[in-house]
């Protein structure tokens, strides 16, 4: 159904070899892996700077083809996947190259760049005609302009090889270095000794494949410089005006092969040269918004150049800007003032190339032609030429002495002098209007109208016939073989407004999250518009359930029917990269077979490194009866005990004094990222990127915090493997440690350890916000709860007598039931697929999901409802848990193969914190008047959990 990805190429940063850091470098000394750097020619250069040249002509393709420049490219495309397109319009033309190893991997990225800085530029001269006709047509003047030729001549000759040469962009030159809008480089304001040092192209790749954008570009430019444009145009211009043209002359300097583009495989560049979206996006006018979002989402290089000039100037020292091979003469231009008299020519001046062609233009603008004239166009102009001057004695003997067809020939090219004289005379292709009245129809622009529209109904008959005898009739079959029916449609969700792109709910979404009642809300719809229903959501038509069968069958029966939503993995990957909770197939098996041996039962009963950090909590907390934010202090013991037990080091972000200021920047670009990444999801994907101001700053942030750890567990694994360091027996246990013995791609292992890091750190400490929120206001639940925790006699509790506390695992199902961690959760069918329960008028018979659809469901509200937890199912109760034994109703950690591995590992430090912190404390008041107030970013959590305690 969907396009197969190819897998990620290796995207270690390896170095490259040192490169320069010149600002502008000639091709020829620039570096290359293998050899030395490609020619135009495989004669040996001259020595002393002057010797012969390769001069480009335009017929000389078939030698190129065995250039080693070509060579080159094509072995660094080699086992590379990628996808290219050539766009052409009136500036030339563009070749775009969609490839996730050229965006990821710094090395064959510089290596393309090297290759493609030898492309040959194509510049060209194109001059239209045109003219304008007014006829008057049922008492109205209608005005058509008409082309009378279209030409484009090939300045390859004002062009040497040689000549080409690199440039990168100065520091202080406004250019895109990665981000939306051209800027100079930051330094400039900052560090002005770090700013004198122009980046290399090595480095440049490097920063292009190291952004965590998804959607970016890298282009390689190609210009003409020193072109004489002025004087083309003034001499072609009256060279077509020599035929006594009169019409509209257009000049303009198109540059075949202008730039070559590397896009990241992402879906944005997949589709954004669709010609078939262009136009829906025209027709519809959806422009309106995709251009800003396709500006606001792509991050863009362009800081690599090659120029080709057509002249150089001497320097006022007599020296010229680089040293290369020049014609053995000096050419010393015209009008050029002192004192930069001296100027070298490539090949040609503009004047001598214009004498070459104009005969060629001349002839071609009067047989109206249209396309590229080539230099068989030429020898035949001059052909023509000479026949024109040829004596008419010469001309009468050859049509005497040559038969019939010859006369024949001779009287036609009379009659074509004599066409020629009095177009010459009067003037051709002028504006034209027409005094007489019209009223017949013009067949052929009706005609030509009447084609298009029904080609058009054609095609879409044809498409609409072979969708209906093939997916349309699998979808009748499953329909009749499991008795689907459509959803209800309701008035709230389905009115005629929200039809095309579903805006309302979109906007009543953004609205209750600022109003933090998102949950109570989504509640809301259900209760009135029934346990399944559908609406559009941002131009996407999703449904929404709280069917337990329905949930069951997309977690476990019907596995395989479905995929994480696109907007989710959109709004995710930004920040956790491709990991557990944002792949799906063979690579989410992959990180689930390599994750799960590290929670096993050893893992989560090893709590003697956790107490370290619960005794840094009960520290924190004030022991004067003064007001405490316990949900503050819960993150930063979960943040501060996921990092030791992933990278070996912990933020200490409790620890008096101990936090570096590096720890807490990390701890709130995390918070903050988190925040944008839960609004993207739930909203719109692009979110994920501009909800805040910084939030692309706070990502990378996090990622170079990740890195440094990942640097550092690839070192040790090394060491372990030389034999430095061996691993000794009680040492303790590290994630990254282990994880490093599997994958030694950095990338890959910082996106599985920002995902074990998410859920290492919200579940838990939303968990133990929402638990002391629930026990500062229940004195009973509070009171049953220290019974239990005091029969321990003040001891630190075991793995085994936490699994044993009962009550305590009834409370902690009561907050997660009551307050899920994630609230609510997606899926998107990859094939047509059916639920058993939504359809019809009583929402009791089966629906067809189609292939790309997206389905919610929502387990705040599912787990409120009465038919499986009671008529009390609002109110916390822990001991319903004594005979309750839920099914698929109750789905705290998800279920089927993708439950979470990690839940044992949170429901374990939760009950120890709640344990230990209540043997430190016997009592408890609320300092809160409000109710529960709901937190979202990725997870849900209560907004705070403000009490006060009392020392025991």
């Amino acid at each position: 159904m969907g396009r197969v990805k190819e897998p990620r190429q290796p995207s270690d940063y390896r170095d490259d070899d040192a490169a320069s850091t010149s600002s502008a470098v000639p091709l020829q000394e620039q570096a290359y892996p293998d050899d030395a750097p490609p020619a135009y020619t495989d004669r040996p250069k001259s020595v002393g700077g002057i010797g012969p040249r390769r001069i480009i002509t335009e017929d000389d393709e078939d030698q190129l083809r065995l250039d080693r420049t070509t060579q080159e490219r094509a072995r660094i495309l080699e086992g590379v996947k990628w996808r290219s397109s050539t766009d052409e319009n009136a500036k030339g033309s563009t070749t775009t190259y969609i490839s996730e190893t050229l965006s990821s991997d710094p090395a064959a990225c510089r290596a393309f760049i090297e290759g493609e800085a030898q492309v040959r530029v194509r510049p060209a001269v194109r001059l239209t005609g045109t003219h304008t006709e007014t006829r008057r047509r049922d008492k109205k003047d209608e005005t058509t302009r008409v082309t009378d030729f279209d030409i484009t001549v090939p300045l390859g000759r004002l062009l040497a090889a040689e000549w080409a040469r690199t440039k990168i962009v100065e520091n202080s030159q406004k250019a895109y270095r990665g981000g939306i809008f051209k800027q100079v480089d930051p330094r400039m304001k900052a560090h002005a000794e770090a700013a004198a040092t122009v980046p290399s192209l090595q480095e440049w790749c490097h920063r292009f494949c190291a952004s965590s954008a998804s959607a970016k570009s890298f282009r390689i430019s190609r210009t003409v410089t020193e072109l004489e444009r002025g004087t083309l145009t003034s001499l072609l211009t009256e060279a077509i005006r020599g035929t006594n043209y009169r019409g509209h002359i257009a000049v303009t300097y198109p540059v075949g092969n202008r730039a070559t583009i590397i896009m990241s495989d992402h879906w944005i560049n997949r589709y954004r040269g669709n010609i078939y979206i262009w136009w829906a996006c025209v027709i519809l006018q959806l422009w309106i918004f995709t251009w800003p979002l396709l500006l606001l989402m792509t991050k863009r290089w362009e800081v690599f150049s090659v120029e080709w000039p057509c002249r150089i100037y001497q320097h006022a020292d007599g020296s010229w800007p680089w040293s290369y091979e020049f014609l053995p003469d000096n050419h010393i231009h015209e009008g050029i003032p002192t004192p930069y008299p001296n100027v070298r020519i490539a090949q040609m001046k503009e004047r001598d190339w214009v004498g070459q062609w104009r005969s060629a233009v001349q002839l071609a603008a009067e047989s109206k032609k249209r396309g590229a004239l080539t230099e068989a166009d030429q020898r035949i102009a001059q052909e023509v030429e000479g026949r024109s001057r040829q004596r008419p004695a010469d001309r009468t003997i050859v049509i005497q002495g040559s038969g019939i067809m010859e006369a024949a020939s001779g009287l036609l090219g009379g009659v074509q002098g004599f066409m020629s004289q009095s177009q010459m005379a009067n003037g051709w292709g002028g504006d034209y209007t027409s005094a007489i009245m019209v009223f017949h129809l013009d067949l052929t622009s009706t005609l030509n109208a009447s084609q298009i529209l029904v080609g058009a109904l054609v095609c879409y008959l044809i498409y609409y016939a072979h969708w209906q005898l093939t997916i349309g009739a699998h979808r009748r079959r499953l329909i009749k073989e499991h008795g689907c029916k459509p959803i209800k449609n309701t008035t709230e969700l389905n009115s005629w407004k929200d039809l095309p792109f579903g805006w309302t709910q979109l906007v009543v979404n953004i609205k209750t999250t600022k109003q933090r009642k998102l949950l109570e809300c989504s509640k809301g719809r259900f209760l009135r518009n029934g346990n399944t229903h559908h609406f559009k959501l941002a131009f996407v038509d999703m449904v929404f359930t709280v069917e337990p069968q329905n949930v069951k069958a997309m977690l476990a029966t019907h596995f395989k029917d479905w995929n994480l939503a696109d907007r989710r993995k959109d709004a995710f990957e930004p920040l956790l990269g491709a990991g557990i909770f944002t792949t799906d197939g063979a690579a989410w098996q992959h990180s689930r077979e390599l994750l799960k041996p590290n929670f096993v039962r050893n893992q989560v009963a090893d709590l003697a490194t956790f107490e370290t950090h619960v005794d840094h909590l009960i520290k924190a907390i004030p022991r004067d009866d003064s007001t405490v934010d316990l949900s503050e202090l819960f993150f930063r013991l979960t943040i501060d005990s996921a990092t030791e037990f992933l990278f070996g080091e912990s933020t200490k972000c409790l620890a008096p004094g101990a936090s570096s200021e590096r720890a807490k920047e990390f701890a709130n670009a995390f918070n903050r990222s988190q925040d944008a990444v839960g609004h993207a999801a739930r909203n719109i994907p692009i979110l994920a990127k501009f909800f805040g101001s910084s939030i692309g700053k706070d990502i990378r942030y996090v990622h170079q915090f990740v890195d440094y750890y990942v640097q550092g567990g690839l070192e040790w694994h090394k060491q372990q493997k030389i034999g430095d360091s061996v691993s000794k027996p009680g040492q303790q246990y590290v994630f990254l440690h282990q994880l490093v013995k599997s994958v030694q791609d950095p990338v890959r292992i910082r996106s599985e350890l920002l995902n074990i890091l998410l859920a290492g750190r919200d579940t838990t400490a939303s968990l133990l916000t929402n638990v002391w929120f629930v026990l500062a206001r229940r004195p009973n639940v509070w009171t049953k709860l220290r019974a239990e925790v005091d029969a321990l006699g003040g001891e630190q509790p075991t793995f085994e007598q936490i699994k044993n506390m009962k009550y305590l695992r009834y409370v902690m199902n009561e907050a997660l039931r009551l307050y899920p961690v994630v609230p609510s959760n997606s899926r998107m069918a990859i094939v047509d697929t059916v639920l058993p329960l939504g359809g019809g008028p009583d929402g009791k018979s089966p629906i067809l999901i189609p292939a790309k659809s997206t389905v919610n469901w929502n387990l705040y509200t599912m787990h409120r409802r009465a038919e499986y937890f009671g008529n009390d199912a609002e109110e916390f109760k822990p001991e319903r848990w004594e005979t309750l034994r839920p099914g698929w109703e109750y789905l705290p950690f998800n279920g089927g193969p993708r439950i979470c591995i990690g839940q044992q590992f949170a429901l374990t430090e939760a009950s120890y914190t709640t344990i230990r912190l209540m043997q430190e404390f016997k009592g408890i008041e609320s300092r809160d008047p409000d109710p529960w107030t709901e937190s979202i970013t990725i997870t849900a959590v209560g907004k705070a959990a403000k009490v006060a305690l009392t020392p025991a």
